[in-house]
């Protein structure tokens, strides 16, 4: 019997407390969604998936909103870029004007990271994971 494949998807975002900032809470579900669908569609069969939540402090408000896979961030296995765009929420809660992540492809800037996104990374590395 061979041992299950694994991977560790870490999502890196602030904890504004009681206040919810959209693009954060859009990646959450969206990497939360992919992951059941993923299983659903026993694309997950035979691979042990580890989900780490890590929540970080305002002053590493310029790593908030990453995911990661292996340890990898997701621009990097889906070869897109990251910029940072202006984010009130976030501004109102560290008191201060902020720009947080968001990844951009050729045609389109995402600042909530979208489940397309999400899955097609997920696959790349299951796939990459095979033929090792």
């Amino acid at each position: 019997m061979t041992e299950p494949r694994r991977i560790l998807i870490e999502w890196r975002h602030l904890d504004l407390g009681e206040v919810a900032c959209g693009r954060c809470t859009d990646t959450g579900t969206n990497l939360l969604n992919v992951i059941v669908q993923l299983g659903q569609e026993h694309l997950l069969d035979g691979v042990d998936v580890e989900v780490k939540n890590t929540i970080l402090p305002p002053s590493q408000v310029d790593e908030s909103n990453i995911v990661l896979i292996n340890g990898i961030p997701i621009e990097k296995i889906l070869d897109a870029d990251v910029t940072f765009t202006e984010c009130s929420c976030c501004s109102d809660f560290i008191g201060e004007q902020v720009r947080c992540r968001a990844v951009t492809t050729e045609r389109d800037v995402f600042e909530a990271i979208p489940d397309e996104m999400l899955r097609a990374a997920i696959l790349k590395v299951l796939e990459q994971e095979k033929r090792v």
